[in-house]
């Protein structure tokens, strides 16, 4: 009985670490979104002023390894800003 026990409640803490994104709130979602694009779209403006014309011969041949690696770029930047901004919003009581 105390195997079956453990077990359960081990079963429960794992159950917990994952978070449920029906227990956000309304409110809670749309304020994460608009942070998220606000953040982003401010992100964005000296990524773009920076990047591009580190490629802007790329660009202009239309190189696919270019579009790949300005994609891998962007694609980072979004993962970390998303992931940060979800862990943030995560500890936040609403």
């Amino acid at each position: 009985m105390n195997r079956e026990s453990s077990r359960k409640k081990e079963l429960a803490k794992e159950k917990c670490m994952f978070l449920n994104p029906t227990q956000d709130s309304k409110k809670k979602s749309i304020i994460e979104s608009i942070t998220d694009i606000v953040i982003g779209f401010l992100m964005y403006l000296p990524i773009n002023f920076f990047v591009l014309p580190m490629f802007a011969g790329e660009i202009a041949n239309q190189e696919i390894a270019g579009f790949l690696q300005i994609t891998a770029i962007f694609t980072m930047v979004a993962f970390v800003r998303k992931y940060t901004i979800r862990r943030w919003f995560a500890g936040m009581k609403f």
